[in-house]
């Protein structure tokens, strides 16, 4: 009822806010207070550029407080011990909403009052600059230029009351390429141990099983693993049919647009979509749960046995094995000088180095004996994370473990907050903390700290 309702208010182009849909929930407000309590807008930044931008250029001075608050996306569902949505919210902060907007959803309609904008980074930056900071062009935030339809994520928006500029998954992206691939499977048009060979001009082709290149894509973010699943879609023509799957499932912020057929890369800000809430849905169909999870824009049920039961599990698992628990979660290193304890979960054994207790993963020594602590985690977070220099993301099923407080939900946090930003200690670092050799920090601490916030609260709401 509720979804038909904020269909039908859409449609008129009266949806206000919660003047119409009425006062957050417990789980709304405690969403907001979290994000609320984290002060974003203490994020110190080193500056405009890309992955290659040199901070010692920019050490003229302490990197500063950021001149305009990141656009983050936070949503929760919070599930019963079988996998029913109890209750769920979506937060959104940025420059347009200081304070946090408690965004009206639902689980059929998700955020459609919210009119998703592509991210523009010259519009976040407020132009373009060169490597030395020096400013090269000005670029306004909905102004000069003025947004236009073109910059639509969804269309058909245009009367909805809110818009926000949806930043960039970076590699949480992969999940949306894992989850299609595992339909595949459920098809019949592949298996995980049909061999794909990723042949790209000017390497030997690189024979591997599906499922070896979907672990490490998964697992470690590898970037060459997705690039050869990106290429199979595309000569198999799966990438349309993805991003129209995503469409019928009510999940239409989810899209993956302009790679490159001849090598499956090409990920580009503003082409790659997704938004908190759709991914906390799409989480969920993963965990599973008895019955209609939600309904589709066309009124069909949308329930977990559109992945098979083994699908589930074989995602579930490789989320489970996350290599860098570093985001909303820091159970890699969480006493590590600088590092904000998040998520109380469980690191997988695999990643845990035997003689010193250190979490080891791509060459990153996290440079903490976390066995003891690994030993009294609460949870499990099966999870994808996202980091590049301008973008951090992380998203997972949350589930405690046996004999710890019960809690069982899926959240989702999206923002431009790679690791260009950072905490005010770093203040006067002339090189990036992500790349320390020994626990690197790449996430300001105000994400785990959100992700324990949560956690408390949810906990808190099952009991």
């Amino acid at each position: 009822m509720k979804e038909f309702m904020i269909r039908s208010l859409l449609a008129l182009g009266v949806l206000t806010g919660w003047s119409v849909l009425g006062a957050p929930t417990p789980l709304e407000s405690a969403v907001l207070t979290a994000v609320r309590a984290q002060h974003f807008e203490q994020v110190i930044d080193f500056g405009a550029g890309n992955e290659e931008h040199p901070v010692s250029a920019l050490q003229h001075r302490p990197a500063a407080p950021v001149a305009h608050l990141p656009n983050v996306d936070v949503a929760v569902i919070q599930l019963d011990a079988a996998g029913r949505a109890m209750a769920w919210a979506d937060v959104l902060l940025s420059r347009d909403y200081p304070q946090g907007l408690v965004v009206p959803v639902d689980l059929s309609a998700g955020a459609a009052c919210v009119r998703f904008r592509r991210w523009d980074i010259e519009r976040a930056d407020g132009g373009t600059f060169s490597r030395t900071g020096a400013r090269l062009s000005t670029k306004g935030w909905t102004n000069d230029p003025p947004l236009t339809t073109d910059d639509d994520i969804v269309p058909g928006r245009a009367q909805a009351p809110y818009q926000f500029m949806a930043p960039y998954p970076a590699s949480l992206f992969k999940l949306m390429v894992a989850f299609h691939v595992m339909r595949m499977v459920d098809l019949g048009r592949i298996t995980l141990n049909t061999t794909n060979i990723y042949a790209v001009a000017g390497a030997v082709p690189e024979p591997r099983k599906v499922r070896d290149w979907l672990e490490p894509m998964i697992t470690v973010s590898d970037n060459h693993a997705t690039g050869a699943l990106l290429k199979m879609l595309h000569d198999r023509h799966e990438i349309e049919p993805l991003n129209v799957e995503f469409r019928e499932l009510g999940l239409g912020t989810l899209q993956i647009n302009h790679t490159s057929a001849a090598d499956g890369l090409g990920w580009q800000p503003g082409q790659i979509h997704m938004t908190a809430f759709d991914v906390a849905r799409l989480l969920w169909l993963i965990d599973g749960g008895p019955g209609e999870l939600w309904q589709r824009p066309e009124g069909q049920q949308v329930a977990a046995g559109f992945l098979s039961d083994s699908s589930r599990a074989y995602l579930k698992q490789l989320l489970g094995d996350q290599g860098f628990n570093e985001g909303l979660s820091t159970a890699n290193y969480p006493t590590a000088p600088n590092v904000q304890a998040g998520l109380p979960s469980r690191v997988a054994a695999r990643w845990i180095n035997a003689a010193n207790g250190h979490v080891v993963v791509e060459g990153a020594d996290y440079g903490v004996d976390i066995r003891a602590l690994n030993e009294r985690a609460e949870v499990t977070f099966a999870h994808k994370t996202g980091l590049t220099f301008n973008y951090g993301s992380d998203a997972g099923i949350v589930t405690s473990l046996p004999g710890k407080p019960f809690r069982h939900y899926v959240i989702a946090f999206l923002g431009n907050l790679g690791y260009r930003y950072a905490d005010g200690v770093f203040a006067g670092r002339t090189n990036f903390p992500a790349n320390d050799r020994v626990s690197p920090v790449a996430y300001t601490r105000r994400i785990p700290a959100l992700g324990r916030a949560i956690d408390a609260a949810v906990t808190q709401l099952s009991h």
